[in-house]
């Protein structure tokens, strides 16, 4: 087994990353990366298996991007590709994130003798129906093998999500560093007004929106259902959905049926979305599942009010009445009474926005999220950091 060799003083950090989406967790690894570069006592490098969105952003930033894109690769043909950049770049540690990037990322790291590993879990796996619920089996099968034999410390970016990981592999194993996002980057370029009547949205129409992927697990079904209720005493409500995926066909003849035609603008995928979170009078996020999304701490940073569904690590987030409102999951009524009422209260509504941005500068924004991954580096190399403030 090969050790790779020291270079220099600094410690050498190397993320492996699918970067295949553009979602909350390459949009997270992003966050952390513009703060993380920011310390000159590492050496930060990144391997993705795909290039695409995150590829570009990374290579903005004063770090190593390489790409072995999985489309032109088997698995074995990664993995040498892997040992070879290993070798090359001489990590201390290695730090996953997804299913395929740990199984592959850990194992070549511990064959070519990388001291340390590190892997996040950004969410608990999605439930899934017939054949890929089968291979979704597999893949947390191998990963958490993989996970119990070679990784030092898995992050959970939730208590909800760190709560589970203890039950599989033990406290001593799992730290908890919250979701963050970089606040600096959080800015509307276009004013509210304007974009409304970019999209046609009279000044007068109270709107409320979503933004995420448009897959079950976000619960788009259930929220149209609340519109519809709130469109029986307010023909004033409209809704934005932002955001594309394999729903939106189903989505739109759902709109057909519930006879909201004029109601809903499917606007498909932007982002940056501040814009159109901007335009909102409520944020709504009527997911079934979540760790900590990154669209609600957005939503929270441009003082949106939010109305959010009980569920994964959004009650970390959301304290009921003071940061936003918590409705029950997959129950429209809920979902609607509680739109309805930041509607009805505008000075709840200012309230509860103003409190939510308060609440993203304190505990989950990158700077934060930087400073305690910093913190679980130097725990995994005993202390052995130079620098006692290794991010500025």
């Amino acid at each position: 087994m090969h050790k790779p060799k020291r270079q220099s003083a600094r410690v050498k950090v190397c993320h492996v990353a699918m970067g295949d989406l553009w979602a909350g967790a390459e949009v997270q690894l992003l966050s952390l990366m513009t703060h993380l570069v920011r310390s000159n006592e590492f050496e930060w490098s990144i391997i993705l298996f795909n290039e695409g969105r995150l590829a570009e952003e990374l290579r903005k930033l004063p770090l190593s991007v390489s790409v072995i894109p999985e489309t032109h690769h088997a698995p074995i043909a990664i993995a040498n590709r892997l040992a070879k950049t290993f070798r090359h770049i001489g990590p201390d540690i290695v730090h996953t994130h997804k299913y395929k990037d740990s199984i592959l990322g850990a194992t070549v790291a511990r064959y070519v003798g990388v001291p340390h590993i590190v892997r996040v879990v950004h969410g608990m796996p999605e439930p899934f129906s017939g054949l890929r619920n089968l291979r979704m089996l597999l893949y947390t099968m191998v990963d958490r093998f993989v996970t119990r034999r070679l990784i030092d410390r898995v992050v959970a970016v939730s208590s909800d999500i760190e709560k589970q990981l203890i039950q599989i592999y033990g406290a001593n194993h799992v730290v908890r560093i919250h979701n963050g996002i970089d606040l600096e980057a959080v800015q509307v370029s276009t004013p509210r007004t304007q974009k409304r009547r970019e999209w046609r949205v009279d000044d007068k129409v109270i709107l409320i929106g979503t933004v995420g992927r448009l897959v079950p697990v976000k619960g788009h079904a259930v929220l149209l259902e609340a519109l519809r209720v709130l469109r029986e005493s307010n023909r004033n409500v409209m809704l934005l959905v932002v955001g594309d995926g394999p729903l939106r066909g189903q989505l739109e003849s759902e709109v057909a049926r519930l006879g909201l035609g004029e109601a809903v603008i499917f606007a498909g995928h932007h982002s940056p979305a501040y814009d159109f979170i901007n335009m909102m009078d409520v944020f709504v996020l009527p997911s079934l599942h979540e760790g900590i999304p990154m669209v609600l701490l957005e939503a929270l940073a441009l003082q949106r009010p939010v109305v959010a569904t009980r569920v994964g690590g959004i009650p970390e987030v959301i304290a009921h009445g003071e940061t936003g409102l918590l409705a029950e999951p997959a129950d429209a009524l809920s979902l609607a009474r509680f739109i309805q009422q930041l509607i009805e209260d505008q000075a709840m509504a200012v309230r509860i926005g103003k409190a939510g941005r308060t609440r993203v500068e304190e505990e989950f924004n990158a700077q934060i999220m930087a400073e305690k991954t910093v913190g679980l580096y130097e725990k995994v190399l005993g202390n052995v950091v130079p620098s006692s403030n290794p991010v500025n």
